[in-house]
């Protein structure tokens, strides 16, 4: 298993995944966590490492692994590979090009990385990729054919969802980064409190799942529904589980 995005919360989470049931770790890629990624490095003795941060590449405990650094260097990681399944979980349009050529080298891409698809899902061939986003894992999980109508993702509503619209703009950091729900990074944090990651999986749904059908998202609090398919003879189905995202990767 390839783990990109590895000291993230979805990164650190396919880890325990990845541990519980005995995965093999054949590169571990991180942005500049390098505390965290030598804890993981010692754990899971991966072949090969990448830091995006290049002035803490000297600080890596490798312990015989292969040391890459950058973007580029990502990208001649994965090329060294052999194995056939990326969890892509870098954070922002970074996580684009490892994406691509990820799908290029002819890996599956388990995708939690969803600037990928906002920014380019027309020129990304979709069947290499398994949705680990929540609500997509959840329309995928769901998505057993038929005649669909609409297809609906939930959102929680952020940390400012019971926010008096006057009281929004003076909200500090410190209130937006307080997500009700669920334990993220700062960006997705931030981008879910503004609702523009609902925006984003909106777009990023259209690319997965195609034109024809119409997309739709409404609030759901306790973010135990992640998403619900409409069919056309007026039945429903839903994806209900706790929030928590070992379940999707």
């Amino acid at each position: 298993m390839i783990i990109l995005g590895s000291t993230g919360s979805i990164g650190v989470n396919a880890l325990d995944v990845c541990d519980r049931f005995g995965i093999t770790i054949e590169l571990l890629a991180a942005g500049s966590n390098v505390a965290l990624l030598n804890s993981q490095i010692k754990k899971f003795n991966p072949k090969f490492v990448c830091i995006f941060d290049g002035s803490k590449a000297n600080e890596i405990e490798g312990c015989g692994a292969e040391i890459f650094v950058g973007e580029c260097g990502l990208l001649e990681a994965l090329a060294k590979t052999t194995g056939k399944k990326v969890l892509n979980a870098i954070v922002g349009f970074a996580g684009l090009s490892a994406t691509l050529e990820s799908i290029t080298l002819g890996k599956e891409v388990a995708l939690a990385n969803k600037e990928s698809l906002v920014a380019a899902g027309k020129f990304i061939d979709t069947s290499k990729i398994i949705p680990v986003d929540s609500e997509h894992f959840a329309l995928w999980y769901l998505n057993k054919g038929g005649d669909i109508s609409k297809m609906v993702i939930t959102a929680s509503g952020g940390a400012l969802r019971d926010a008096p619209l006057e009281e929004i703009y003076a909200s500090s950091v410190t209130d937006v980064l307080k997500h009700p729900n669920w334990t993220m990074g700062r960006k997705i944090t931030v981008d879910s409190a503004t609702m523009v990651n609902k925006l984003f999986e909106i777009i990023e749904a259209y690319w997965l799942f195609g034109s024809g059908i119409k997309y739709d998202a409404l609030i759901e609090t306790s973010s135990t529904i992640h998403a619900m398919i409409e069919f056309k003879d007026g039945v429903t189905t839903a994806q209900m589980s706790e929030p928590d995202m070992r379940l999707p990767i």
